[in-house]
This record gives structure tokens, sequence and C-alpha cells, in this order.
């Protein structure tokens, strides 16, 4: 079984863009995830009453696993005697009927027993875990258009962490950090760094909350830590991106480095000629971002990019 439940737990579609449909396919293979490794903890359980000799009479019987697949089906529509001789009695669970009958199992009364038997040790598993939370989250903010959310593609968040060059003892923050993108590379890229996440969006910040980040603020533009970063990586919203950028740019210390995602339109439009200036005077280093690269996002965007790299004197 162990082999299902990590193929459950690891789908190749979870590697796939999220759609709502691959999510949806991923919340119910989530769901098939937790039963299968419900029903392998009452088989070991079964096993080890054998194995203590402590096995009680009416778990005798069983010898196959769809009669413990068949116990655990009942046991989530609620185990009472009357549930279950209405179950007994649907045409439907008829198969299932005969299996447990094998076992030594023909009464209602008799199947509750057993179910309560395995339960004694094995406590049900809460329906709400956290993965199904989050991928239920996840679902939400698909589509998501309030404050020009395009989450970071992995291969652009690599580039941003690269390029910040970034040394151990590091304090860093992600402003406007959406689902935490660029947040879980640099943990997988730096486990050590103290990493610091703001996020104005209720769902956005619950994803995150559940993902165990270090969220410190709300409103990005608002925020006020009492102490200076070593690097600022993000994404900021397009909408009120010079803002961002600036503020960013004040939270960080002496040597301390700002890695961002742009939209091209800053180097040509008349609009940004204050921020080109400004861009010019720090010595901005710039890169241009492949043009299909935010295709890749879990919502898709076809606006040019580069990233920017400045060093605050």
């Amino acid at each position: 079984m162990q082999s299902a439940i990590e193929q459950k737990m690891n789908p190749s579609i979870g590697k796939q863009r999220p759609t709502k449909r691959r999510k949806q396919i991923a919340q119910w293979m989530i769901q098939q995830e937790i039963e299968l490794e419900t029903i392998q903890s009452w088989l070991r359980i079964i096993a080890q009453m054998w194995q203590t000799g402590n096995i009680p009479d009416v778990l005798r019987g069983i010898s196959q696993k769809t009669q413990v697949e068949t116990l655990f089906k009942i046991s989530e529509r609620g185990a009472t005697i009357e549930i279950v001789q209405e179950i007994l009695e649907n045409e439907y669970w008829k198969k299932a009927k005969i299996s447990l009958a094998r076992a030594g199992l023909h009464t209602a009364r008799e199947i509750v027993s057993a179910i309560e038997e395995i339960q004694k040790i094995q406590q049900p598993q809460p329906i709400n875990t956290v993965k199904q939370q989050l991928n239920q989250l996840e679902l939400e903010i698909i589509g998501l258009k309030s404050g020009d959310f395009f989450p970071t593609p992995e291969l652009i968040c690599r580039r941003l962490i690269k390029l910040a060059d970034i040394q151990p003892d590091w304090r860093i923050l992600e402003p406007s950090a959406g689902s935490g993108s660029i947040t879980q590379f640099l943990i997988e890229m730096y486990p050590n760094i103290q990493l610091e996440v703001v996020e104005i969006h209720h769902i956005l910040r619950q994803i995150l909350e559940l993902k165990k980040f270090n969220l410190v603020g709300q409103d990005f533009l608002e925020f006020r830590p009492t102490y200076f970063y070593n690097a600022c990586i993000m994404n900021p919203p397009f909408c009120d991106l010079v803002s961002h950028i600036y503020h960013a740019w004040k939270l960080l210390q002496s040597n301390g480095v700002l890695v961002s995602i742009v939209p091209e339109s800053v180097f040509f439009n008349r609009k940004y000629k204050a921020f080109q200036t400004w861009l010019e005077t720090n010595n901005t280093y710039t890169e241009i971002v492949d043009k299909n690269a935010f295709l890749a996002s879990n919502n898709p965007t076809s606006v040019a990019t580069r990233i920017i790299k400045i060093i605050k004197p």
C-alpha cells in the first residue's frame, strides 16, 4: 500500500501548472491518500493484535484488506448500529456485506464492535488536514485578479535568489509574498536565513500561515520594522510598483540588496521617467526575462518583464 500512498502524496499532476481542474483532482487524491493511510494503519493494528495475542474475537475472522476497507468506509458514515443497519439493507453494499460475512461479521452490532475495537487504538483522523486546507485555499486563488496577483514561476524564483548572492546569516524580507512562491525556494536553498514575509490579501495570508512562514506584516507600504534587512527579494504589485520598490529600499541596510521583477514598460513609458532616473543613479543591473516566463504562473500573464538588482550604498 505504501507505493500507492506515495503516488497520491506526490502526483505527477502536482508538477504541472495549477488549474482549477488539476487542483480539484489533487484535492481528491489527498482525500484518497488519507483514506489509504488510515486503512494501512488499521491493518497494522490487527496484525499487531495477532502478534501480541490480544486479538478480540470480533476481529479474528478478518483475513482480507477489502474487509478492512469496508469497515473504514462504514466508519466514515458514522458507525452507529442504526446507520450500519441501513447500510446492510442497501443493495449498493451487497458485495461488502458478503465480504464482511466471510469475516464473521453478520450483524450491525458485530460490525460496530469491530470498528470500535480498532478505534480504541487508532483514533479517527481529523477531516481538515493542513494539506487539505492548503489545497482548498489554493483552489480559491486560481484566477485571483485583485492586487496584481501573478505568482512567480520557479525559474524566475531561482534566478532572483541567485542574483541576491545571499549569505548564511542574512535577514531577508519578501514584501507582498503572495502564496509564498519565492519564500518556499528561499527556505529550501537557505534553510538557516532569517526570512520574513508581508502580505495583505486575507486568503494569501492564510496560505502563508499554514505553510508556517514568518508573517510579520499586512500592508507593506505601512510596514515599519525596527531593524533593517540585508536583502529584499520581491515580485511587487505592478499597479503600485514604484511605491513598493522605494519602500523596500528604505528598509535595506547599507550594502543591502534589492532584487525585483518589474514590467518592461518601466524602461520606455514616460510615466516612469523619475523612476528611470532613480534606477540609473543607483547603477541598477537589469536582466530581460523570457517573454513566456509568466505563462507558467498559477495566474498566467503575457506581460513582458525584467529583473532589476540594486545594491544600497
